[in-house]
């Protein structure tokens, strides 16, 4: 069994993708398929030429998907596009000319300013980069004779996602079909995809009864016909010789042999041949897989996670021991209990989560692992353990907060009651109930960030407020239950800690409000609001940062006895005050993160740079790499220090004194208190983790994960009426025919597009498949150039915008102009036919040196260095922009201002601001939203468009200003297309409610 797509077929060839490659088979069955490609990358919508003898398709070898063209009866294969687009796709060929010539049909959006702006292009099979054709924005085409004249099918106004992706889809992006400029069946009210001519009708596949299947209809779009009747999975990725019909269903193969009133589907049977190679085990760097690590007492080992998989790893020297290793089980979330030689560790060996305890390697012998609560905690998000390693505290993603008894002593009571039994899952493990107890519950997600004091005696942690930042501290003492509030939840405070002699609590807080203008609008906002903040206990308990009335020590920090006194102990809390108690560390205000006590009484943290939500600009210009700095504080000496410049997480031994740091792959073992060195400094081979990923086995445990997912996170608890269970069990089957990440992410998203929702998204992991050299992205000039007489001449460059550092063409200030004729590139000629694209392949983001020649042939040639972009879309789009702002002046005599908002993020934010000043200036104002690609800041466009002039400010010798400032001239009206998505369609529907102006254009895409 094996999971078959994307079919197409000639003659008595069928030609599919399956396991990552192209594969031909007899359309009779009577034979094995063979492979016609061996890429084992992703691989999309092959096409047989209309002589059957050559398969163009598209690859995504060089990382964005090109058009290859590969010979039927095998041989090497061609690349024919340099594009460097990701959303290009084969839709077919046309129909042979008068020469008998014939050329690929494809869609692509490159040289475009939106990735949904993808247009039609032919492509010549001699390497030619593809002519644009003229009918504006489509997703897929045919063209065939009818007649004895050139006719073209065109679908366009459709999603990104095709319709058993978000089945039963009913928003504005159905799809519009046209045959050769009249619309066909404007009513239909389904999710259109791909169109066919085949046998003088017009056929499609649509959802418009509940289920995608394919119909057909008159050329006129009447005689509307049924020919499939798939009534639990949909028909997808139809494709016609022009007189039969295949599609993939549930992994498999159909065929229709012809469109009558009476013709039945059938089910084509394909044998593939070959070993499945994607199913075979294969090993993984343990360094790129890292998903956890907990480190033991002293910092000499620590437990670590890799693909789900538990190891015992010593820091300095000896060997890496396997703890778990199930196929088919993920493990994270390690935890050492104290020093008692166990650890803990979520398991999803049930099919739910459970926390299994085991044993660390002993001279003695192994001990089976115990598993405890299954199908008792929801979906664990957190788990620690207090001190002794007797008690765990987890944190649901329904809102408890859980305690579970993991002692010893529990054990040992539950085996001599004969409580414990085999578990059918793992017949190595120990299956108890597990005394679980819930100590809190909330009603506004999840708690989080939980912590116990040194003594074990009181649990804190991070509890959700009013809407989704406020959070405030609390606390509660074990024994009894009770809780206290520390913070009142007038902030955003997470990440409490106990400093570890149980006198301090140290928190988190988003409490600064530091106000910094914006150069731009003189907005106010607070970038510097967090700081770590620090509460004794006790009133008792000095604050390190207080003022004494005998000085300072002249060494600085606390007195000599308090610094003694501050060693390991129990935590006495006064609960009255605590409040007016919390004290403000003396550090920056910044972002920081992480934060956990160390030996000595000191903390650690993370420090994040400031940055711009682009990434653009940096607070600090000599830190622009976005990376977080370790610091450490000494309450002792109310002094903080920086131990290691850039990392990506840690983690912290039990008794405080070492840390782990996890930098891009590499472990190495620091003190907690100073600068490690190269004496104190251990590098962690992970090396000596040997993993084996068994794909089939991680599929499986992968599907189940991301069914509980959706179950647990789904925004309605009933499904919106879906039998989740259900859809699981009727896909399950299928996760034994897939054999590729690319087979396995299609499958689910089709499980998830029974939800029937939007935003529910899948994306393939990939395993660096395809030769090395290929890896690259395809250089982009900013520049279009056309071929005249085999030269390629450059006929303009982009201008771009200054004030978006994406939006530069590399041609600009060279001193290249209009004209110029390209003529090498590194030294290499360029090819008459195919253009300096292929000559770029690769080059993205390097130097490359070009060579020009005046395009008057009046002087010698121009070598210049240059860096083509990995991506000339911010260029085409401020280009874009341009355009129709001059088009709207134009036309409005200058008295209509234009704004274009590409999505409703840091970016779109940033285009709105780059030309709301000027625009809304003037009497009008257009506002596009069109290609909106959402977001999460429609309020604060809102808020600016909704100002209303109450008055003008008048200073002598200038212009009048209006109060409120950057308000609406006049009347604003809003374009919005089908494209417009998200939280676009937000700020349409707030357009509508607010009455703020009309909304025109296109129905929007309907996903919120």
């Amino acid at each position: 069994m094996s999971y078959l797509r994307l079919p197409h077929l000639s003659g008595d060839l069928l030609c599919f993708v399956a396991e990552d490659d192209l594969w031909l088979a007899p359309l009779d069955g009577a034979g094995r398929a063979w492979r016609l490609t061996v890429d084992r990358t992703k691989t999309g919508h092959p096409r047989f030429s209309p002589d059957g003898r050559h398969i163009a398709y598209t690859s995504w070898r060089s990382l964005a998907p090109e058009i290859h063209l590969v010979p039927v009866d095998g041989g090497p294969g061609r690349r024919l596009t340099y594009w460097g687009s990701t959303d290009t796709r084969v839709c077919g060929w046309s129909p042979p000319d008068e020469h008998d010539r014939t050329e690929i049909l494809a869609v692509t959006s490159q040289s475009e300013p939106f990735s949904y702006f993808t247009w039609a292009y032919k492509v010549d099979t001699d390497g030619s980069p593809g002519r644009k054709l003229p009918w504006g924005p489509v997703s897929d085409l045919q063209v065939a004779d009818l007649g004895g004249e050139r006719r073209t099918l065109l679908l366009t106004g459709t999603p990104p996602h095709e319709p058993a992706s978000w089945k039963r889809y009913r928003g504005g992006a159905m799809g519009r079909l046209w045959l050769h400029g009249r619309r066909l069946l404007p009513d239909i009210g389904g999710h259109l995809a791909c169109p066919m001519f085949v046998g003088g009708r017009i056929a499609f596949l649509s959802d418009h009864e509940g289920v995608g299947n394919l119909y057909s209809c008159a050329h006129d779009g009447t005689d509307l016909r049924r020919h499939t009747d798939h009534d639990a999975f949909y028909a997808r990725h139809a494709a016609s010789d022009g007189s039969r019909v295949v599609y993939q269903c549930a992994g498999e193969l159909w065929i229709v042999d012809d469109l009558s009133p009476d013709s039945e589907p059938r089910k084509l049977t394909v044998r593939l041949s070959g070993p499945r190679a994607g199913r075979r085990p294969y090993p993984v760097p343990a360094a790129q897989n890292l998903d956890g690590l907990s480190v033991d007492e002293t910092g000499r080992a620590s437990a670590v996670v890799v693909r789900g998989s538990l190891y015992w790893l010593t820091h300095r020297d000896g060997p890496a021991r396997t703890l778990t290793d199930t196929p088919g089980v993920r493990v994270r979330l390690p935890e050492m209990l104290g020093e008692s030689g166990r650890i803990a560790y979520v398991t999803d060996a049930d099919g739910e989560d459970a926390v299994e305890i085991a044993h660390l390697p002993r001279a003695s012998g192994a001990r089976p692992p115990r598993r405890l609560a299954s199908g008792q905690l929801g979906r664990v998000l957190e788990m620690v353990s207090d001190p002794d390693g007797e008690r765990l505290a987890l944190a649901a993603d329904d809102g408890r907060l859980l305690l579970l008894d993991v002692s010893q002593a529990e054990q040992e009571a539950a085996e001599a009651g004969g409580t414990t039994e085999s578990s059918e899952s793992d017949e190595d493990s120990e299956t108890t109930g597990g005394p679980v107890t819930e100590l809190v519950r909330s009603d506004n997600g999840p708690v989080r960030d939980l912590a116990f004091s040194p003594d074990g005696a009181w649990l804190t942690w991070s509890h959700p407020g009013i809407g989704r930042t406020l959070r405030q501290i609390k606390m509660a003492r074990i024994k009894d239950r009770l809780v206290v509030d520390v913070t009142n939840g007038r902030f955003e405070d997470e990440n409490p800690v106990f400093t570890r002699d149980g006198r301090y609590l140290a928190f988190l807080s988003w409490r600064g409000f530091d106000p910094v203008y914006d150069v731009h609008t003189g907005d106010l906002s607070f970038p510097l609001g967090c700081k770590p903040y620090l509460v004794p206990l006790s009133s008792a308990t000095p604050s390190p940062f207080a003022l004494n009335p005998e000085g300072r020590p002249a060494a600085g920090g606390l007195d000599p006895l308090e610094e003694e006194a501050g060693e390991p102990g129990a935590a006495t809390v006064e609960v009255e005050g605590l409040e007016m108690r919390v004290t403000p560390f003396p550090v920056i205000a910044s972002k920081y993160s992480a934060l956990a006590p160390v030996a000595g009484g000191g903390l650690v943290w993370l420090r994040w740079p400031i940055s711009g939500a682009l990434g653009e600009t940096f607070a600090n210009p000599d830190d622009t790499t976005g990376r977080p700095t370790l610091e450490h504080f000494n309450l002792g000496k109310a002094k903080k220090s920086e131990l290691v410049g850039h990392l990506d997480w840690f983690a912290v031994s039990g008794d405080g004194t070492r840390l782990v740091v996890v930098d891009e792959g590499d472990l190495r073992a620091v003190p907690s208190t100073e600068i490690g060195d190269s004496d104190t400094t251990t590098w962690i081979d992970v090396r000596r983790i040997m993993p084996v990923v068994d794909p089939g086995a991680e599929w499986r445990q992968a599907y189940e994960e991301a069914g509980r997912l959706i179950r647990a996170y789904f925004w309605d608890p009933g499904m919106s009426g879906i039998d989740w269970d259900g859809v699981l069990a009727q896909y399950r089957p299928l996760v034994e025919q897939v054999a590729s990440p690319d087979e396995f992410a299609d499958l689910l998203r089709e499980v998830l597009g029974e939800l029937g929702t939007s935003h529910a998204y899948v994306a393939a992991a990939r395993r660096n498949e395809g030769p090395a050299q290929y890896q690259r992205w395809q250089g982009l000039l900013g520049a279009n150039l056309v071929c005249r007489d085999g030269r390629w001449v450059v006929k303009r460059i982009l201008l771009g915008d200054s004030s978006d550092s994406r939006a530069r063409s590399p041609l600009a200030g060279t001193g290249i102009r209009a004209g110029a004729v390209l003529t090498h590139v590194d030294g290499r000629p360029v090819d008459p036919v195919a253009g300096p694209d292929p000559l770029l392949a690769g080059s993205g983001g390097t130097t490359v040196e070009l060579t020009f020649d005046p395009g008057d042939g009046d002087g010698p040639p121009r070598r210049v260095a240059v860096v083509p972009l990995i991506d000339d879309r911010p260029l085409r789009y401020q280009d874009w922009v341009a355009k129709r702002r001059a088009v709207v002046r134009e036309l409005s005599g200058g008295r209509c201002g234009y704004l274009h908002i590409p999505d409703l993020g840091g970016s779109g934010w940033a285009q709105f601001n780059r030309d709301v000043r000027m625009e809304i200036s003037r009497p009008a104002l257009i506002v596009d939203v069109r290609g909106n690609a959402g977001g999460h800041i429609s309020e604060l466009v809102i808020e600016k468009l909704t100002r209303t002039i109450l008055g003008w400010d008048l200073t002598r010798n200038a212009q009048p200003v209006s109060y409120t400032s950057n308000a609406p001239r006049g009347p604003i009206v809003a374009l919005a297309d089908e494209a417009t998505s998200s939280d676009g369609d937000m700020i349409t529907a707030a357009f509508k409610l607010l009455k703020l102006g009309p909304v025109v254009g296109q129905r929007t895409w309907g996903g919120v």
